[in-house]
């Protein structure tokens, strides 16, 4: 991950636009995208970590705002989760959408 990643900041309810707008070229996810967990104050910590994401095929950092955990393989964790989990309900909706033939 690069120092100049631009940081994208959404809260929880919108993560599945963060998955559009960053993860995501053409419904095609980042395979590469990494999992991370950010400071909730710069240079603290103690004070928690949020739940983020770098996505190395546009050099974006993202970050959600309103979720904290104590631990910061419990922050990796419930991010990965929520990606997973849309990556699913995408594919999902994708089976069972008729096809226009």
């Amino acid at each position: 991950m690069t120092l100049d990643a631009p940081t994208f900041c959404y809260p929880a309810r919108q993560i599945s636009a963060a998955y559009d707008a960053h993860i995501c070229t053409d419904g095609v996810p980042d395979v590469e995208t990494q999992y991370l967990a950010r400071d909730r104050e710069n240079g603290t910590p103690s004070s928690g970590y949020r739940p983020a994401l770098y996505v190395p095929s546009k050099n974006h950092r993202i970050v959600i705002i309103d979720k904290c955990f104590g631990r910061e393989g419990n922050a990796r964790a419930w991010i990965a989760d929520q990606v997973r989990l849309i990556a699913i309900t995408r594919k999902r909706q994708k089976e069972n959408n008729p096809c226009a033939n």
